[in-house]
């Protein structure tokens, strides 16, 4: 085996586990977010609240989770703006 093989095999092995982290982390904020615009949408349609959809909001929810959503809608509810 040569010395370039041998490099490559190490490089494509720690690209790798740099992108299986990468999408790991990135699927749970994914998933988050869009549970959160779900949730403010809904509030939305049935009137309760008006929360706006924008990328501001999305990133709170993506971010904070559960907790994240639930401060976008108190703040939401002392008509406070993001």
């Amino acid at each position: 085996m040569g010395n370039g093989l041998i490099i490559a095999l190490v490089l494509s092995v720690v690209i790798f586990f740099l992108l299986f982290k990468l999408v790991k982390s990135l699927v749970p904020m994914a998933l988050h977010g869009i549970f959160g615009l779900v949730v403010f949408w809904l509030f939305n349609y049935f009137g309760v609240l008006h929360i706006p959809l924008d990328w501001i909001v999305f990133l709170i929810a993506a971010l904070g989770g559960v907790p994240g959503v639930l401060i976008v809608i108190f703040l939401s509810a002392l008509g406070i703006q993001l």
